[in-house]
């Protein structure tokens, strides 16, 4: 007897959701990530946005979800995986349901299994990180927005709109300018009654003053808030349009060239590979297609995000996320297109006039999807030359994010890999805990160390917080050190030259030999190195009492 229309559905649904956790599960990271992990974790129990825990301008809601988690289990790197996996979940369901909505179920099967194993998503889906949240939402605003297109009159679509925008902007406030003008197209397109419009913005208004009060309250007031916005510098960092230089914006366009074909790749393979089988039909499919308002809509969705990037700010592939959904919608499209095609083909050729075309759709529709994942599956899982551990212990490679888009092949390859191979999970988990487990080693007391430490600073800053760590800067082109001290999750910046240090502490270096202070230093004190994997560096310090002139900067242990 055949199931049910609800019954598939609903099997669709937890098939997809047992795909997310088998997929995602076994490869979660052990530790917190990068500099942004580190920020979160503090955040959930020492809110201060003057300490960088988080960084601005909040991520309020981001945070309110872990520390409900944390509720339950007490790991803070899991609670926040836990994060990643159910907006991951989240994500494919509501990407599943665009697809049917705007073109069927074939179609929102193909969608969800292509966006289910895309790299990137799949990638930030096991780390501790807030990017997944772009994904969701972006996900969501397909799936809500193709819907109202469908059922004009159903203004539950219209709240839930409301709702995911302001949602979204509490979660990461960068979305109010990402996703605002699809709202507002979609609302446009459908012609929504003036009171349907007036209750949904007081709905999101509502919501926002819900979140905004907690944001204030935990920030110390309004004006503190603000006073600390008017201090942030970072989205006027890079475009020629805050006065930077030509140069600078063309390396940022570069890397957001590069990392979006990287992290699309499977989606421009699905393209390439129907112009090439198809182009006469493409060009014509394409023309008939984008005059909808639906697909409109999904190239709306993309395009705010992608000027921001384009033309302001891009820092890392995982910024992309709320471009990706629409190419994987797209894409799904496409594929879908191109196995009728094929049939229409196969049929025409036929001498059997009674030949079904179904079969042949289905079977050429499961055998592309089966290329593109087995596609990904390679991107994802394979050891490739470049995700091996010499690139991710490379200080270069793990300053990353405010370098130039190359450095050389291999750590030009890393960087990619790093965001979309489990590997760039495994290699960053072992660094850490290599590196955690010999400090630890070295003092019987985490009071009794301390850190001078060039590279792994913000990780000792959760991991040690009973250590104090001299975070150290090295400026060459003015030949000076800055200097940040952090101990029990406290972070000042040292104006002092002069650093006395106890006879009763530990002195460790971390200190790369390729360094070009590591030679000079070896002069003054006695250097003695630390059981580590290459690339890691670190010494103690053996002098029971030294003074050690580094540039501008005087430590002396008396």
């Amino acid at each position: 007897m055949p199931l049910g229309e609800k019954k598939v559905r609903g099997l669709t649904g937890s098939l997809l959701i047992a795909a997310t956790l088998v997929t995602r599960l076994p490869f979660i990271s052990q530790m917190l990530y990068e500099f942004d992990s580190i920020d979160f974790a503090v955040a959930t129990f020492r809110f201060s946005l003057e300490q960088v825990t988080p960084h601005f301008p909040g991520y309020i809601l981001h945070i309110l979800f872990a520390k409900f988690i944390l509720l339950f289990i007490s790991d803070v790197n899991l609670a926040f995986v836990m994060i990643s996996i159910l907006l991951s979940i989240g994500s494919v369901l509501f990407l599943w349901r665009a697809g049917v909505r705007l073109r069927g179920e074939r179609v929102g099967v193909i969608a969800a299994v292509l966006w289910l194993l895309t790299p990137l998503f799949w990638f930030y889906g096991e780390v501790a990180s807030a990017y997944v949240y772009e994904a969701f939402f972006a996900s969501a605003f397909l799936y809500l927005g193709i819907s109202l297109l469908r059922d004009r009159n159903n203004k539950w679509l219209v709240y839930f709109l409301f709702v995911a925008l302001s949602l979204a902007t509490g979660a990461r406030q960068s979305s109010v300018i990402f996703f605002t003008p699809c709202l507002i197209y979609i609302l446009w397109k459908t012609t929504q009654p003036l009171r349907i419009l007036f209750q949904g913005t007081m709905l999101f208004l509502l919501i926002s003053s819900v979140w905004l009060v907690i944001l204030f309250s935990y920030s110390g007031g309004v004006a503190k808030y603000f006073s600390l916005e008017e201090s942030q510098t970072i989205y006027r960092s890079q475009s020629i349009l805050f006065g930077n230089s030509f140069a600078a914006h063309a390396v940022v366009i570069g890397k957001v060239l590069v990392s979006l074909l990287i992290a699309a790749l499977p989606f421009v393979m699905i393209f390439l590979a129907s112009f090439l089988q198809y182009w006469r039909r493409v060009g014509a499919f394409n023309r008939s297609q984008f005059p909808k308002p639906s697909f409109r809509f999904v190239a709306l969705v993309v395009l705010p995000p992608f000027l921001f990037y384009f033309g302001v700010y891009f820092m890392k592939a995982g910024y992309l996320l709320n471009i990706l959904p629409s190419c994987a919608l797209i894409a799904a499209v496409l594929l879908d297109q191109m196995a009728i095609w094929r049939a229409e083909k196969i049929k025409r050729a036929s001498v059997d006039k009674l030949l079904l075309t179904r079969p042949i759709i289905t079977f050429a529709t499961i055998r592309n999807v089966v290329l593109v994942v087995c596609f990904d599956l390679i991107i994802f899982l394979a050891p490739f030359p470049w995700t091996s551990r010499e690139y991710f212990d490379n200080s270069f490679t793990y300053d990353s994010f405010n370098a130039g888009i190359i450095q050389s092949s291999g750590l030009f390859l890393n960087r990619l890999a790093a965001f979309s191979n489990v590997y760039g999970v495994k290699n960053i988990d072992l660094l850490h805990e290599e590196v955690f487990a010999a400090i630890q080693c070295e003092a019987a007391k985490p009071s009794d160390l301390i850190l001078l430490d060039t590279w792994w600073h913000r990780w000792g800053y959760y991991y040690l917080p009973g250590s104090t760590i001299y975070d150290i800067r090295d400026f060459p082109a003015n030949d000076s050190l800055w200097i940040g001290r952090s101990q029990s999750y406290d972070r000042k910046v040292m104006e002092e030259r002069v650093i006395k240090i106890s006879t009763r502490k530990k002195v460790l270096l971390l200190l790369r030999e390729d360094h070009p202070a590591y030679s000079e230093i070896a002069k003054q004190v006695h250097l003695e190195k630390i059981s580590l994997p290459p690339y890691l560096d670190m010494y103690r310090i053996t002098d029971e009492r030294f003074s050690l002139q580094w540039k501008n900067v005087r430590f002396i242990k008396e």
